[in-house]
């Protein structure tokens, strides 16, 4: 049976590509067979062994906590930069994807800690285009089709955008692979913010063809790019895609005189205003809930410290003034030679962040060559060349994080709300020295002001000392374990360099009858003419093998039966959890991955994850701060609130007091443990927080069946005990991500207290199905007070902003429909026949 499925994500790829090519070739612009080959055999170098052999595009060695690679036998070939993969964005596809393929609205995750809005969280990507697609395939082969529909679509979106800016075909072919092997796409290729990148050309393109030609169907098109990028899943790069294309639009609008510029930017207008309605049902939820997270306490405390200092006070200061141009220096280098500081693959990095945050906007030594030769005085410029020009150097400042740029731009709206320091507008300097790279091949090739040769030997002196500087600068002390790496790189990068500078002192024919630039092929006619026509070729190769080199081993492949294998332990958690939580201590089960076997865990890593929630694991995490979540704390009264019945550890922990060691293996051990409450549950009294933080009284609480922590309103005193705390009890009847039904059977007034998130005002409360109202109850979980009696209590979760993003959706749909579906044309009369003779 498997060898029959491993050519399944080949084959579909294949029919998504061949989809793709007949729409183009009928309603847009098509792609030259010869460049569709170009760009297969890129995609089989890089992902053939996931596309038709069966692998799974997961590093083996990060496998969380399940399995070791001395286990399995196998020579360590992961990337630990990704670990995010295997415990944030598999786990969370595989609940969207479980609760879309039931029916339901992938609305909440009751899987990770005490659950979060799914939803409501941009980094599921729940609506997203690129993800959805892959709906009919298993989770592993999904998670390689939809990274390869990120390389394809930014491989052929960038084509069509160089060659609808009047490039030849190869020149657009040069710049594709540069962008599109790039870097920021392959270094972040699983992470959602890789759909940005891939959508950024689209993007572009839909804009361009829209301004040429404006048929409906290019408006449709850029409806489609602007809701994909919409719904991306990362706000940060989609900001900045959607600045790029908007001053990519402006410039456009230069062209177009009086009515007719207000019509396009009314048209354009519309379209946009169709793409956000049509991804409100994700946008919206998704603006409640970021207000909560973690993330955005993360920005508001960097907001606020680096708010302390005037923009200018490092030029004042020599101990800050050091600091941030040793920062600028870590940041520069890495744009020109990815390996400068070590790799972080290898667990030898001595840069400033790591592998992904420096070295994504590596674009390779052609391109980079090719890019600077743009900005030597030309006489005529391609269309936007200009702005990608000032995009550039823009980029390049901010992201190398020149001193005070990073401060000025706290005062830009939208701008102060990054969480990586600006460093993600490498995506903007890749793009960019991809499209100035195109222009300087394509001068190059028609002959017609072509690069001069003391043009070339100068950028590529500069270009090879700037690298050969980063490379022979020494290591830190104890790092020089990837020397021959370094030197490699170093050698690849300089060769890379000094070829691309031979071939562009080759000669150009320079009459139009030798060489044009709007066709393809006319560049064949004649020794000469078929002569560059190679060299262009090896161009777009030496771009092509430089940068598959470089950023091929970042994405690793394992065997498919090794993806989040069902281990003994997982078999035990499984019969035996039934609705309680798990709880892995340091690296046993990491967090999130439990979701992927069903099992709901306590522990939340994800950059979205609830602040409060997070703060209520305190007094249990290594780092109430960190985007990771990792107890070390083998018991504590807080499990039995969340439900953890059990805890999974190293085989050499022993039980702690509560716990009964019940079923081990080499490598991990369960220890089951003795208080446990239900996910609803009737504590027997009630206390207010006497002047102390919730999160302290948390800490402290040594029973949660005892007491509970509630605020005090207005019309209730918060200290209350149980008259006849036995006599009452709760049956849950159901357990649904969205829904819980249980049975309140009370014989008084009693608070119904749970171990469930409160999300703002999505949560809703019904008893004998009326609506009734809720509070929360030890810190940020969701509660309410009942009345004596057998009830029936449902509770309800509804993504707060769905019902008015369902409405601006389907408002969106009907106004698109009125503007882009062709009105049928009246049939004409026609005259009676003339009566025959």
């Amino acid at each position: 049976m498997d060898l029959l499925t491993a050519p399944l994500p080949g084959l579909y790829l294949g029919l998504l590509a061949f989809l793709l090519d007949r729409a183009l070739r009928r309603w847009w612009d098509p792609v030259p067979a010869r460049i569709w080959g170009a760009f297969a055999l890129v995609l089989v170098i890089l992902f053939g062994s996931s596309l038709f052999l069966g692998k799974v595009l997961l590093s083996v060695d990060i496998v969380p906590g399940i399995r070791t690679v001395e286990k399995l036998k196998l020579r360590s070939v992961g990337n630990s930069l990704q670990l995010d993969i295997p415990t944030q964005i598999l786990p969370t596809m595989a609940q969207v994807r479980r609760q879309v393929k039931s029916g339901a609205w992938p609305m909440w995750n009751d899987l990770a800690g005490a659950g979060m809005p799914l939803l409501g969280d941009p980094q599921s990507q729940s609506l997203q285009p690129l993800v959805l697609a892959t709906l009919p395939l298993s989770l592993p082969q999904a998670a390689g089709v939809t990274a390869c529909l990120r390389v394809l679509l930014a491989l052929v979106f960038f084509f069509l955008l160089m060659r609808r800016q009047g490039l030849s075909d190869l020149a657009a072919l040069f710049g594709s692979l540069a962008y599109g092997l790039g870097g920021f796409l392959l270094l972040w290729l699983n992470w959602p913010l890789a759909n940005s990148a891939a959508l950024f050309p689209l993007v572009l393109y839909a804009l361009a063809v829209t301004a040429d030609r404006g048929a409906r169907r290019d408006f449709l098109l850029l409806i489609v790019a602007l809701t994909s990028l919409l719904l991306a899943g990362h706000p940060e790069t989609v900001l900045y895609v959607t600045i790029v294309g908007g001053l990519f639009a402006l410039v456009r609008l230069f062209r177009r005189e009086g009515r007719e510029r207000l019509r396009l930017v009314g048209r354009w207008a519309l379209a946009a205003g169709i793409s956000f309605g049509l991804a409100a049902p994700a946008l919206l939820p998704s603006a409640e809930f970021v207000s909560q997270t973690l993330r955005n306490r993360q920005v508001q405390t960097r907001n606020l410290r680096i708010g302390h200092h005037s923009p200018f006070h490092v030029w004042r200061n020599d101990a800050a003034r050091e600091k941030a141009l040793e920062l600028t220096r870590q940041r520069f280098f890495p744009v020109f030679a990815s390996n400068v500081w070590g790799n972080s693959r290898y667990h030898s990095y001595w840069g400033f962040g790591n592998t992904n945050e420096d070295c994504c906007g590596f674009v390779g030594g052609a391109a980079l060559l090719a890019a600077l030769l743009a900005f030597a005085p030309r006489k005529r410029r391609f269309p936007q060349e200009r702005l990608f020009l000032g995009l550039a150097a823009a980029s390049f400042i901010i992201a190398i994080q020149v001193p005070s740029v990073a401060m000025l731009l706290r005062y830009l709206p939208m701008m102060n709300q990054s969480a990586s320091d600006h460093r993600r507008m490498l995506l903007v300097l890749c793009l960019a020295v991809a499209y100035l790279g195109a222009c300087t091949v394509e001068r190059w090739r028609a002959g017609e002001d072509r690069p001069g040769r003391l043009a070339v030997t100068v950028c590529a002196a500069i270009l090879i000392g700037i690298i050969s500087w980063g490379y022979l600068s020494p290591p830190k002390p104890g790092m020089n374990d990837l020397l021959a790496l370094r030197h490699f790189s170093m050698g690849l990068g300089i060769a890379t360099v000094a070829l691309a500078a031979l071939i562009f002192f080759r000669r150009s024919p320079s009459s139009p009858g030798e060489g044009g630039r709007e066709g393809s092929g006319e560049e064949g006619r004649g020794g000469e003419g078929r002569r560059t026509e190679r060299l262009a070729w090896a161009l777009a190769a030496l771009v092509a093998i430089e940068l598959i080199v470089i950023h091929r081993p970042a994405n690793p492949l394992m065997p498919k039966r090794e993806f989040y294998p069902t281990t003994p332990v997982i078999e035990y958690l499984q019969k035996n959890a039934g609705r309680h939580r798990v709880a892995g201590l340091a690296d046993r089960l990491l967090p999130n991955a439990s979701a992927i076997y069903g099992l709901g865990d306590i522990r939340i890593s994800n950059p979205f994850k609830p602040d409060m929630y997070a703060a209520a694991l305190g007094p249990v995490s290594a780092s109430a701060d960190s985007t990771e979540h990792i107890l070390a704390t083998q018991e504590h009264p807080l499990y039995q609130l969340l439900g953890a019945r059990y805890v999974i550890g190293r085989v050499r922990y022993k039980a702690a007091e509560g716990q009964t060691s019940v079923f081990k293996e080499p490598g991990s051990r369960i220890f089951e443990r003795e208080k446990v409450l239900d996910r609803l549950f009737l504590p027997a009294s009630t206390e207010g927080p006497r002047g102390k933080p919730w999160v302290d009284w948390l800490a402290r609480n040594p029973d949660f069946a005892a007491r509970a922590l509630v605020l005090p309103s207005p019309d209730r005193s918060p200290a209350w005990k149980a008259a006849r705390p036995r006599e009452s009890f709760v049956e849950i009847l159901t357990l649904q991500p969205s829904r819980i039904s249980a049975r309140a059977f009370l014989v008084e007034e009693r608070l119904l207290a749970s171990s469930v998130y409160k999300d703002s005002d999505g949560w809703r409360l019904l008893l004998d199905g009326k609506p009734w109202p809720v509070t929360v109850a030890n810190g940020p979980f969701l509660a309410s007070w009942l009345p004596g009696g057998d009830h029936r209590v449902e509770m309800l979760y509804r993504a707060p902003g769905l019902m008015t993003g369902l409405v601006l959706a389907a408002l969106a749909v009907a106004v698109g429909v009125v503007w882009l579906v062709p009105r049928p044309t009246p049939a004409t009369p026609q005259p009676p026949p003339a009566p025959s003779a």
